[in-house]
């Protein structure tokens, strides 16, 4: 550009009023303000809080000096002592009130400058200002001689405080105000000061907008705007130099036109050569493709065929009929259109890809090919259509699929196979456990245990004979399901009927047990398994079996409910055996330690539970009481009335002793005429009271035997301690039995405690 051409501005002196030096202004008055604002709250605020520390500091002084004065005259009750503290507190300005109250919190004496203030609204009293804000508490505890004697409290106003706060902040509302302004007069004349150098570089651009290229800055100064007066100085050279080139480069201009023109009339030419040769290229290529076994398209963006061959027409079976101009749509169902056009996005933004595509054809039939596409743009990378290369895989995938059935065959085997595994897995632990069970109860919560575990999905409980008694009883549950039946008869069970498994599993076909009737609604098909051992009937397992499997798991619905029965029979059989086995090993060693006579315990397991319980004390530091006791002249009596008469009168004396002590003591037949009695965690006092209780009830017993009524039957108990009388089943055992000697030789129907 020419020096003076082109667009030349108005230059406009630079006024005095700077808008650079007001934006200046208004970055830093946000801060400014803050600064007044922060003066203005937190003086006062300040100022408020040490009055409060004056006024407590005070107050706390003036509470010590009156209480060292007032502590004697309470101790020793001087009420004119009292006056004269509280006149002298009188005079202080700030002091409304004074109270003094002893420890049962009475009023001794007291003052008010407000004569009808009211205390109520300040109580309780604590330390601090009050709940109304009205008066600063001051308490303080007055003790004479180490002794507490009450309570001095006195009120402050706070009006002082309140005042001098007020004014404060009236002052400081002022001082914070000039401040402010004189701070935005100072802001703004510094601004204006550090931008005269902006200001005269703003200027000279401005004179250069207009044309004139010989104006330059002249600032002298080091700091960033001098350096950037220097560089816009050399910029204004280099536009100078610039300028000159340009017009050296018009001239020049004109003749490489010319040059350039001759040169794209010779590439026109080669151009037509090249554009020759492509049409014979591009009628090779298509005789190429044409003669391919794969299918090979070309569709546009909205699917519609442009290009297909000979192999394509084959695989659409569609010879007859050409398919250009037609869309993919004719030939897939809606789902697989749609993968078409996913595809077709990625087309668009230049990505290749191989996906599998299911043809819908005439007939009903399908075909599965594998689509490998890319795609295709104009010059100006405008996506125009995509070619894809067709291949038939129907056959293969069909292989596939044979296959892959038979791997899901196989598969599903192999599952069965481990859960049979992992079944009989279960069941053997599940023996094993039971073989280590101890009592019934605990064959039962073994079973329960196992059978969450066999049967997670299913509900069930457990219903058990008892011995000596005609139904049923309930004895354990599992699942979500609870049946509501806590016992039934036999007769009420179908399967214990039949003594075979009993199945529901069409309410409406079936026939329904009765002791199912009165559940609520059962959740699916039931099942009604006894429990048999040895010809012996000893309960039955009701469940709910067996839920219908969900779609897609490796059992079909009559084979999962017939794997369900067998593994509930075979757990069912187990569960039988054990139970039987346990009762039977119960009923032995009850044998074993049972007296036939008398159904009390034997010696041999008094000497068993007297070890285990002296154990038991002595871990515990507790004391054990056992009684031996002898039935008086009893082998006279056998001798006048038989021994018939005599088992009459050791069952009797057998029932009493058991009505006679606690459910923890523990009865035994020593041998002949002579019990034992063991009472564990027993004082001396309770076990001679409880003797003394034996020997009354002996003494009025009556036994009817024949018509025979045989009263005055005394017994003799000797009684001994442990830990006093030995540390041994062995000692205290012969301690009892020294003492009941003792009781013999003195007489009989007594009480002798061993020394």
């Amino acid at each position: 550009m020419r020096e003076g051409a082109g667009f030349s501005p108005e230059v406009k002196k630079t006024p005095y009023f700077s808008r650079l030096a007001v934006k200046f202004l208004l970055a830093s008055s946000p801060l400014l303000a803050l600064f007044s604002l922060g003066s203005f709250i937190f003086i006062p605020r300040f100022y408020q809080q040490q009055s409060l520390r004056s006024l407590a500091d005070h107050a706390q002084n003036i509470a010590r000096i009156a209480a060292y004065s007032a502590a004697p005259a309470v101790f020793f009750e001087d009420k004119e002592t009292l006056s004269e503290v509280l006149s002298s507190l009188s005079r202080d300005e700030d002091l409304l009130f004074a109270l003094l109250r002893d420890e049962k919190d009475h009023e001794l004496a007291s003052f008010k400058k407000i004569s009808n203030l009211d205390f109520t609204p300040l109580l309780p009293w604590s330390r601090g200002i009050s709940r109304d804000k009205q008066f600063w508490i001051e308490t303080y505890d007055l003790d004479y001689q180490g002794k507490q004697l009450g309570q001095l409290i006195l009120g402050f106003s706070l009006e002082t405080v309140k005042s001098g706060a007020k004014l404060v902040r009236r002052t400081m509302g002022v001082v914070s105000f000039t401040l402010f302004f004189l701070s935005v007069l100072i802001a703004y004349y510094i601004s204006y000061l550090v931008t005269g150098s902006l200001r005269r570089i703003t200027q000279t651009a401005m004179e250069i907008a207009s044309g004139d290229y010989s104006r330059r800055v002249h600032i002298a100064s080091s700091d960033e705007v001098g350096l950037l007066a220097f560089s816009f100085n050399q910029m204004l050279d280099r536009l100078a130099e610039t300028m000159k080139h340009l017009e050296e480069a018009r001239s020049t201009l004109e003749q490489r036109v010319e040059e350039r023109t001759a040169e794209l009339q010779r590439e026109i030419a080669e151009r037509i050569q090249i554009e020759k040769k492509l049409r014979e290229s591009e009628d090779l290529f298509r005789s190429m493709v044409e003669s391919l076994g794969e299918g090979v398209v070309i569709v546009d963006e909205k699917e519609v065929f442009i290009f297909a061959n000979q192999a394509a027409h084959r695989i659409f079976e569609s010879e007859d009929r050409s398919l250009i101009g037609r869309c993919l749509s004719e030939f897939t169902t809606p789902d697989q259109f749609a993968l078409i056009q996913e595809e077709t996005r990625k087309r668009k933004t230049g990505q290749r890809s191989t996906y599998e595509l299911r043809l819908q054809l005439p007939g009903e039939r399908e075909k599965v090919v594998l689509v490998a596409a890319t795609p295709r743009f104009d010059e100006n990378k405008n996506f125009t259509s995509a070619l894809a290369v067709l291949t038939d895989i129907t056959p293969m995938k069909k292989t596939e699929e044979t296959l892959r059935s038979m791997k899901d065959q196989l598969e599903q085997t192999i599952k069965k196979l481990e859960e049979r595994n992992e079944q009989a897995y279960l069941f053997i632990q599940m023996s094993d456990s039971l073989q280590l069970a101890q009592n019934e109860k605990e064959i039962i919560a073994i079973a329960i245990n196992y059978a969450r575990r066999f049967f997670p999905e299913e509900s069930g409980a457990l219903y058990l004979k008892q011995k000596g008694y005609l139904l049923l009883q309930k004895e354990g549950a599992w699942g979500e399901f609870s049946f509501q039946a806590d016992y039934f008869s036999s007769d009420e069970c179908w399967a214990l009927r039949k003594g075979q498994i009993h199945s529901v599993e069409d309410l409406e076909k079936d026939i329904l047990c009765p002791h199912l009737l009165l559940e609520e609604k059962i959740p699916g098909p039931s099942l009604c398994i006894p429990l048999t051992s040895f010809g012996e009937s000893l309960g039955v397992l009701v469940m709910t079996c067996c839920q219908e499997k969900k779609p897609g798991e490796k059992w079909s619905p009559e084979e999962y409910r017939a794997q369900r029965q067998w593994l509930a029979l075979n757990f069912s059989q187990r569960l039988a055996t054990a139970i039987f086995t346990i009762r039977l090993l119960e009923s032995l060693r009850e044998q074993s330690i049972r007296d036939p006579l008398t159904g009390l315990y034997n010696r041999r397991f008094l000497e068993e539970s007297l070890a285990r319980e002296i154990f038991r004390a002595q871990r515990g530091g507790t004391k054990i009481a056992v009684m031996m006791l002898d039935i008086d002249h009893f082998k006279q009596f056998n001798d006048a009335y038989g021994h018939d008469a005599g088992d009459v009168v050791l069952q009797e004396i057998a029932r009493t002793l058991q009505k006679s002590v606690r459910r923890e003591d523990i009865v035994c037949r020593y041998g002949g005429e002579e019990f034992s009695i063991i009472m564990p965690l027993t004082s001396e006092d309770i076990a001679i009271k409880r003797a003394e209780i034996i020997l009354e009830r002996i003494r009025h017993l009556e036994v009817h035997y024949r018509g025979n009524v045989f009263r005055k039957i005394t017994i003799s108990i000797g009684l001994a301690f442990f830990p006093n009388n030995g540390f041994s089943r062995e000692e205290v055992l012969q301690a009892a039995d020294i003492a009941l000697l003792e009781a013999k030789k003195a007489g009989r129907d007594r009480i002798v405690i061993a020394p």
